[in-house]
């Protein structure tokens, strides 16, 4: 179990495929369940806090080892499909049918995993800081200060208060060791549209989307800009979509302004269906 990435309590299941899943959970006093995947739950804990005041929160690790069902062509994990399976077999084992998803950045993976595969089991899903890159990219300046080993210049650059935020931020990409600037950060976890086979058949499914999807961005955030141009069109595709843009935010938006994630994503979940079809 890897119980330093989560924050409080941690616990674990052990998944058919002998995949050992660590999680945690709160707000078990309420009926509705609301599912979030993370490499780590640190410094988005008290986010999670504030949705289990009316949810039943489950936070599932993201993991980069262990037994895997889905390969790429040369043969490793292919882990943007890998992490939403693994999702999707937690929700199933703890015999959950519906749920809100809440991700952010590379926690919004399993949600479009779960969108394309599996949309029967979303209520709604908030794809916070990322979407499925249907323009390219027009700049990459996140993971070049990461090429060049500069984390906390890196991090800095996403925290609008980095002089209380990045201690925090420095702490908790600790806890996931080597795997900070290993490749399969780069490769799959900013790139939800691998998902698909191709970005015409993830833009047809945008296009026909039976589950609501919030968007939401920070103005100032590096990765909002390095895809500017597929972040501009992905709500004119995306059906019924809502999307939000936050002057002066960053990236870790959570680390400055936890409140202000958390009241996003539940007037979100409040006006989703209204009209929807």
């Amino acid at each position: 179990m890897e119980a330093n990435k989560i924050k409080g309590e941690a616990k674990s299941l052990v998944l058919d495929n002998g995949a050992e899943i660590t999680y945690c959970e709160l707000g078990t006093q309420n009926e509705e369940v609301l599912v979030s995947g993370a490499f780590f739950f640190h410094t988005f804990m008290p986010v999670m806090e504030i949705l289990a005041q009316r949810y039943h929160v489950y936070g599932i690790v993201m993991r980069f080892d262990g037994p895997a069902d889905i390969f790429d062509t040369d043969g490793g994990v292919h882990w943007t499909r890998q992490w939403g399976k693994d999702v999707y077999d937690f929700v199933v084992k703890m015999g959950i049918k519906k749920f809100h998803y809440f991700g952010k950045c590379h926690g919004t993976v399993p949600g479009w995993y779960l969108f394309k595969n599996h949309p029967e089991m979303l209520i709604d899903f908030c794809s916070f800081f990322l979407c499925p890159h249907l323009k390219g990219q027009d700049s990459d300046s996140w993971f070049e200060m990461a090429r060049q080993g500069d984390i906390p210049k890196m991090m800095a650059s996403a925290i609008r208060k980095p002089e209380t935020g990045l201690p925090k931020k420095m702490a908790e990409a600790a806890s996931i060791g080597n795997a900070a600037t290993g490749p399969a950060i780069p490769k799959y976890a900013a790139h939800p549209e691998k998902i698909w086979d191709s970005l015409d058949e993830c833009e047809r499914d945008l296009r026909n989307a039976t589950v609501p999807i919030g968007y939401m961005f920070g103005s100032d955030d590096p990765l909002m800009n390095d895809y500017y141009t597929s972040n501009m069109y992905i709500w004119r595709v995306t059906k019924g979509c809502h999307f939000t843009i936050l002057n002066g935010e960053k990236h870790l938006m959570e680390i400055d302004t936890p409140e202000r994630v958390a009241d996003e994503a539940l007037a979100f979940i409040d006006q989703a269906k209204k009209n929807y079809d």
